[in-house]
Order: structure tokens, then C-alpha cells, then sequence
């Protein structure tokens, strides 16, 4: 017999064996069934099942979903899905059969959870609120609780603004609610979550690393910024790599701190010096000229200049002409005067005004001079040996009287004074203008000697000759004759 042709009267007037016979299902109440959809009505908000009994069953939208949906079309159910609901009312007369899926929905969603635990499976929940302790999620019916441990950091710093937004987590543990009713403890967990990511940030990280790495060169030049610094290095980041600016790579000069001369978030320019596997040495001061380079750009032979003695040497001065700038001040250029022991008359730091006389940019030398600021005296005399001038007396000293003669300084020995007794000064006054012979004249040493003496000696020579030319007139007898005898 077919059923779905029979009516209600008909089912009344067939006996318990017909029906048996007929294998008609009899529902109950609380039976859990799983039945085709053979019918959506009430503008898609009705399903009408195939239970194989006298009637269809019915399930309401609201008995099937407690979703804010319309109609079971936004469910996504059709005609000829399977449907699994309990029955909660069957009558006679009329015949019906009601069904819902509220009860069974909150069963598979905690048989979902229990095979998320299981599994150790994803599953999405909605953020309910938060506190110190964590967050309270919401899986359909159920609460979780998400403990700040098993949190990403930077969510529970923002765990305030997270109520109401979907978040991912894994089931970590499931326990029996007390009581009939009561539900079970849920706890969640994003610890395999974030590590996950975190590890996947990482081999990412690792590999943009290797690839970036892989095109940068020893010498290359690199833009990047300060990411870290520490007492003696920072740590410059460009696109994904990393390389170390050592302090003594940051300038020509000395630099006590780090902090004085860069900050975090400073865009710096820099030279790869050194590549050894996965470290890249960096370099400011590479790309920077040099304290002599700078000076060197700047000045050139002849320019004076002000230095600081900064060292005393067997033949010469070291001069600091510019912060770490250091030429040289040989003994020879101190002064014209070759007995001059300038080096005697100054102490490291003192102040010295000099004029360049040489810059060799390919050994970065500067040799100095202060003789070329100071005229040369000796270059006017004219005076040789044997000749006769004029020598202004300057001082009296305990063996020689100093003068000036044609604008150098020239000594006279006081046995060269031609004095029977006494002291030159007993004579003689600062001022006075004498005659005398030079005896001695070597330019190179500025070495100038006279004789008062020996300008007597030729006056009174002259006068012999003299006198015996005279006589040699009246006699007819020659000098030459006379001295030959």
C-alpha cells in the first residue's frame, strides 16, 4: 500500500497489523530523526520532513537555528537535504508531528568542541568580554575562557577593544560542569596559534633575510636606519638584514657616546666593510673625508696657520694645526737663525703661528715653518773678511761686546778691543758707533766676529807704510828694498 497516498481517515480505518505491515513509523516524542526536506513553506521559513509516518514533520525557523536569519534559503537548506532534529510533539487529531534542532545543536556544538580538543582543530569565537585574568569567548551556546598565559601579548594589551570582534583559538581543555544542568568549563588557548605565526614570521623573515643578503657586497653603499644602540655599536636595519656600526666606525673623530652623535629612527648612510657569513661590518666614517683630507681642501702652501705643540721631538715640533690634524715644525724651519733653540722656549699646548711650506696629500704630511714668517737678515750683508765698518754697540756682556752690523748682531771679543786695562763699558756706552774689522764672517751660521784691535793694528801698518814711502821718495830706496833687508 502506498502511504503518502492514504489520508488521516484511511490511516483510522487500517488495523496495527496493517500498519505494522505498511512499516510505518510511529514517532515519539524525544526521538531523535534524521529525515529528507520534502517541502519548504511559509516563505521559506517552515520545512516539512519525511518522517515515514501518517504526516509530515514540521520544524519552524526558529526551532532550527538560533542564528538572526530570515529563512532557511540563508541557511543554505534545499529540498532533498537531511536533516537531524528532535521530536517534541506529535498529535492525532489533526494529525502532526513537530520537530527542533535547538536541543541537538547544542549537543554538536560541544561535540565540536570535544573533537577540537581532540584534534587540537581551530575553531572561531566571539570575543564577550575581558578582564585582568583574560578574555570570556563565546562559542554558540558555550562561554571559554581565555587565559592572559595562553594570549598573544599584544591582544591582551588591547584586550579592551576586542569585545565583539571574532577571534581563533584551540580547545585546551574540557571539563564536566557540575550539577544536571550545569555546563562544562571550557579553557582556550592562543599559544599554538601565535607560535605558529610567529614561527612562520620567522622562516619568512629568515628567508627575505638570506635573499637580501645574498645581494649585498663587501664595499657596497647601504641606506638603513638606526634600530639599537648600545655602549660601543648600533645596530643599523635596512630592508629585512641587519649589520653593526661599531663606534669606532661612526667618525674620524673620537666619540665618548653613541647617544651624542645618533638616535633610534636616524637614517644613516653607510659602507659594508667587511662581510663574513651573515654579519655584515659597517662603516660611517668610510664614506666621510678626512680630518687631513678636509684640511687639505682647504688650505694650501703658504697659508698661515695657528697650531698646538702637541709633541716634542729630537728634530722638530709636532703641531696640531686641526682637530687631528698633526704636522710638522722641523728644527731647521724654527727660525733664520741657525742657533736659535726655539724648542727650549715652548711647553706642549702653547700656541705657535706658522705658515705651510708642504702638503703631501699621498703620505698625509704637512711640514711647517716659522722662519717663513720672520725676514732673513743676513740676506743684506755685504760685508768680508778683513773688511772695515761701522758696528753700533748693543749690550756688554761678561766676555764680548754684541753689535749690529748692517742689521745682524756680530761680537767683539774683549781682547779684541784693543784696551791696556779695564772693561769695555769703561770706555764704551749702548749706542756708540765704532770701527771695526771683520775677522771672522760664516752666513750659514750666522757667525759674525770683529776687532777693534785689528783696526788699529792696520791704521798703524798704514802709517808705517806710509812713512816709509816717504822716506823711500827722498832716498830713492824702495819700500820693498827696506823690508827685504
Amino acid at each position: 500500500m502506498d502511504l503518502k497516498n492514504k489520508n488521516a481517515s484511511q490511516f483510522d480505518e487500517m488495523s496495527m497489523d496493517d500498519l505494522m505491515d505498511l512499516k510505518v513509523n510511529v514517532p515519539r516524542v524525544g526521538q531523535k530523526v534524521k529525515a529528507r526536506v520534502v517541502k519548504i513553506l511559509d516563505e521559506g521559513r517552515l520545512l516539512l520532513l519525511d518522517l515515514n509516518a501518517q504526516t509530515e514533520g514540521r520544524i519552524y525557523l526558529e526551532q532550527y537555528t538560533k542564528k538572526p536569519v530570515n529563512s532557511f534559503k540563508e541557511l543554505g537548506i534545499k529540498v532533498g537535504d537531511e536533516v537531524t532534529a528532535e521530536i517534541k510533539k506529535v498529535q492525532d487529531d489533526p494529525a502532526l508531528i513537530l520537530l527542533s534542532r535547538l536541543g541537538l545543536v547544542s549537543e554538536e556544538h560541544l561535540s565540536e568542541l570535544e573533537d577540537a580538543l581532540k584534534n587540537e582543530t581551530i575553531i572561531t569565537t566571539k570575543v564577550k568580554s575581558s578582564n585582568k585574568g583574560g578574555l570570556v569567548l563565546g562559542y554558540h551556546s558555550y562561554e571559554l575562557f581565555l587565559p592572559k598565559s595562553l594570549l598573544d601579548h599584544e591582544l591582551y594589551e588591547k584586550r579592551e577593544e576586542l569585545t565583539g570582534t571574532d577571534l581563533e583559538v584551540v580547545v585546551s581543555e574540557i571539563k564536566p560542569g557540575r550539577g544536571r544542568n550545569r555546563k562544562p568549563n571550557i579553557i582556550a588557548s592562543r599559544k599554538p596559534i601565535f607560535e605558529a605565526e610567529r614561527q612562520a614570521a620567522y622562516e619568512e623573515r629568515m628567508e627575505l633575510r638570506l635573499e637580501e643578503l645574498d645581494k649585498i657586497n663587501t664595499g657596497d653603499i647601504l641606506v638603513g636606519t638606526i634600530e639599537k644602540l648600545e655602549p660601543h655599536a648600533a645596530t643599523v636595519k635596512f630592508e629585512h638584514v641587519m649589520g653593526l656600526l661599531r663606534i669606532s666606525q661612526v667618525s674620524h673623530y673620537r666619540i665618548d657616546k653613541l647617544e651624542n652623535v645618533l638616535s633610534i629612527g636616524d637614517e644613516v648612510r653607510v659602507k659594508v666593510i667587511k662581510k663574513e657569513g651573515n654579519r655584515l661590518d659597517l662603516s660611517v666614517k668610510a664614506l666621510l673625508p678626512t680630518p687631513f683630507e678636509e684640511f687639505a681642501a682647504t688650505h694650501k702652501v703658504g697659508d698661515k696657520v695657528t697650531g698646538k705643540v702637541v709633541q716634542k721631538l729630537p728634530f722638530g715640533l709636532r703641531i696640531e694645526v686641526a682637530r687631528d690634524v698633526v704636522g710638522l715644525l722641523h728644527r731647521s724651519e724654527y727660525s733664520w737663525n741657525p742657533n736659535d733653540n726655539f724648542d727650549a722656549h715652548v711647553v706642549h699646548g702653547d700656541q705657535v703661528d706658522l705658515v705651510i711650506i708642504q702638503i703631501d696629500k699621498k703620505r698625509e704630511r704637512i711640514n711647517l715653518s716659522k722662519k717663513a714668517l720672520e725676514d732673513d737678515p743676513w740676506k743684506n750683508v755685504t760685508i768680508r773678511r778683513e773688511q772695515i765698518t761701522d758696528a753700533k754697540i748693543l749690550k756688554f756682556t761678561e766676555n764680548h761686546v754684541v753689535v749690529e752690523v748692517q742689521g745682524v748682531e756680530g761680537t767683539i771679543a774683549n781682547d779684541e778691543m784693543g784696551l791696556e786695562k779695564g772693561r769695555p763699558e769703561e770706555y764704551f756706552a749702548v749706542g756708540d758707533v765704532l770701527e771695526a774689522v771683520a775677522i771672522k764672517v760664516d752666513r750659514r751660521s750666522w757667525l759674525l766676529e770683529l776687532s777693534l784691535k785689528r783696526v788699529q793694528e792696520i791704521a798703524a801698518r798704514q802709517e808705517v807704510q806710509k812713512h816709509l814711502a816717504e822716506q823711500d821718495d827722498e832716498s830713492g830706496i824702495t819700500i820693498g828694498e827696506i823690508l827685504n833687508k
